[in-house]
């Protein structure tokens, strides 16, 4: 049964995913270029450290509620966190070796004047010739990996949270690579499904 404490886990991870999101948002990080000048090149990544540590406060919060499982944990709860859990760190791994992390984390950009233009190409090899966005599924079957490794409501909370808000995640990202990369996009999305391989 769903308590007060879980009503506002469940409304500050919304919150913080929508705001992770909207500051990402090519209008916000106009507005911002202009505001901050030239030290915008610290956004990327002060954005990434403020998220990090805002993310960590609230999971040290929700996983401080008393210890209460939803489940026993079985054999065949911990066989499948395992397979889970590899399934998504492997997957994460293969997918950032695809990045550029200098970039993705901010460094690149402190060296830069104007960070404001995005010069990467589409990247559809490797792991996003299956899916559009393996980060997202290797994320989600780590979430998943960890509930059936330990079955309690903060976990539960966490992956349920991921997933009502990833869809909405994912279309706001797409309409920003959309406008950056434009038919070879559009060309790309016919081809390659978001998360689940020929299904969605």
């Amino acid at each position: 049964m769903l308590t007060y404490y879980h009503l506002i886990a469940i409304g500050l991870l919304l919150v913080y995913f929508a705001l992770h999101s909207a500051l990402a948002a090519d209008p916000v990080k106009s507005w911002c270029s202009g505001w901050l000048g030239r030290y915008y090149r610290f956004y990327r990544l002060l954005y990434n450290a403020v998220a990090l540590v805002v993310f960590l406060l609230i999971l040290r919060w929700m996983f401080g509620w008393p210890d209460v499982y939803l489940f026993e944990p079985a054999f065949w709860s911990k066989g499948s966190a395992f397979v889970l859990l590899a399934a998504g760190i492997w997957m994460s791994i293969a997918a950032l070796r695809q990045y550029n992390l200098d970039e993705f984390t901010g460094l690149q950009q402190l060296q830069q004047s104007n960070a404001t233009t995005d010069h990467s190409a589409l990247n559809t090899s490797g792991l996003n010739a299956f899916v559009r966005h393996p980060l997202y599924l290797a994320t989600l079957l780590i979430l998943a990996g960890f509930f059936f490794a330990f079955p309690k409501m903060p976990a539960l909370i966490l992956l349920a949270s991921v997933l009502v808000y990833l869809p909405f995640g994912i279309h706001f990202e797409e309409k920003k690579l959309r406008r950056q990369f434009g038919q070879a996009y559009l060309e790309y999305e016919k081809r390659v499904k978001r998360l689940i391989p020929g299904i969605w």
